[in-house]
């Protein structure tokens, strides 16, 4: 229950301000302290040989006009670790640098360059998207992504699988 609220707060967050209905975050170009980098900021999901690669990644914003898929870990502390944005671009965080993942297959489009399954490679290692969006908004009002799975396996054979929910959110 307390995941389905924190992923719930996380929607409703990423959506109104999508929606222009929460202020900006403050732009890079504004004055602010600098902070130190927490470990916990770029920490690895798990410890084994393929999570202990992956990590978080920081808040994405999607500019005006733009679409974004968010993928959060369904977890307690539910981190960050999958950015897509409507032009196909997809970050993650793999051997603690945040990197573009280079899409080898896709089907099943829910709108733009968002599909239900999509295939992608990182040197050595191979990272499958599924997800299960509802059907009950439209892009622009912005689609709840419930249920979906991020698989990543090595050419070593090492192999996890990471429940996630997200949104698609537009701005």
């Amino acid at each position: 229950m307390l995941n389905s609220l924190k992923l719930a707060s996380v929607f409703a967050a990423t959506s109104l301000t999508a929606c222009g209905i929460l202020p900006e975050p403050a732009s890079e170009t504004e004055s602010q302290p600098d902070v130190p980098v927490q470990a916990s900021v770029i920490r690895s999901i798990g410890d084994d040989e393929v999570l202990s690669r992956i990590g978080t990644i920081p808040a994405q914003q999607v500019a005006t006009g733009e679409c974004g898929l968010f993928l959060w870990a369904k977890r307690e502390d539910a981190p960050l670790i999958i950015f897509q944005r409507s032009s196909g671009e997809t970050l993650m965080r793999v051997d603690g640098t945040v990197q573009a993942l280079s899409r080898s297959s896709m089907e099943n489009q829910i709108a733009l360059q968002f599909y239900r399954n999509q295939q992608f490679s990182l040197g050595d290692m191979s990272v499958k998207v599924t997800i299960t969006p509802e059907q009950t908004r439209t892009l622009q009002q912005g689609l709840k992504v419930p249920n979906g799975s991020v698989s990543l396996s090595t050419e070593s054979g090492w192999s996890a699988a990471i429940p996630v929910a997200g949104a698609i959110g537009c701005q």
